[in-house]
């Protein structure tokens, strides 16, 4: 009888945890640009638009520095030529 009690005594001590579920598969939470979906789509057009307007603003000011650079150029040459034709008189 002793040990009929010991043993129900040693089963019911077992505690049982409940398991919590974890996902190891996070993805990409906030990544707007790679859900699907109307918003998804418009929000990757809208950042498309931005990247092409500064992309031209890039190159709008790329082009006004090169032709500076040219101008600047054009009056060192000059000046080359006019010391050239100085030297030979």
């Amino acid at each position: 009888m002793f040990s009929k009690t010991i043993s129900r005594i040693a089963t019911r001590s077992t505690i049982r945890l409940p398991s919590r579920y974890t996902s190891t598969l996070s993805g990409a939470e906030g990544a707007t640009a790679s859900s699907k979906g109307a918003f998804g789509e418009k929000e990757k057009a809208l950042e498309n638009q931005w990247a092409r307007a500064h992309d031209a603003e890039k190159i709008k000011l790329l082009r006004e520095a090169l032709k500076k650079q040219q101008e600047h150029t054009a009056e060192l040459q000059k000046d080359i030529e006019a010391l050239k034709n100085a030297s030979k008189n």
